[in-house]
């Protein structure tokens, strides 16, 4: 009987023991997932910074590499027809480490069993600025 009841212990000890590895690994995966998205909010708020600003000089197309993840930066800028408005777009991609959370059987491919599918994570902000000189609407006292 003692023999049983110790089978018993070490499956639901096991059990748990696996749950918490689980766990651990999906905080993992969160907290990376995380830092990647601010990592790429910073680069884009700081490329829309620099187009907002109408300095010249600010790269359309760039990629950076911050702590082993190449982040690649694409920026549009469109005149608005008829209104002296310029619309921007920034786009930020980069790899994503770990399968997509919460999703059962992600990250293989439905042409290549077993195959992990790499995951792009991506981030896009828009906004608008006025295309007039900052110059036309100063004048001298």
């Amino acid at each position: 009987m003692a023999l049983i009841e110790a089978l018993v212990a070490s499956a639901v000890l096991g059990i748990g023991l696996v749950a918490a590895t689980r766990l651990t690994l999906y905080t993992l995966n969160t907290a990376s997932d995380t830092r990647q998205h601010t990592l790429a909010l910073t680069l884009a708020l700081d490329a829309m910074d620099c187009h907002q600003s109408g300095r010249s000089g600010c790269p359309l197309q760039t990629s950076v590499k911050i702590q082993g993840t190449t982040y690649s930066l694409q920026s549009q800028l469109q005149m608005r027809p008829g209104l002296a408005l310029e619309d921007l777009q920034v786009r930020v991609q980069w790899p994503a480490v770990g399968p997509a959370l919460g999703a059962v059987g992600v990250g293989l491919g439905a042409g290549s069993p077993g195959q992990a599918q790499p995951r792009i994570g991506e981030l896009v902000l828009h906004s608008s600025r006025d295309a007039v000189p900052a110059w036309l609407g100063v004048s001298l006292p």
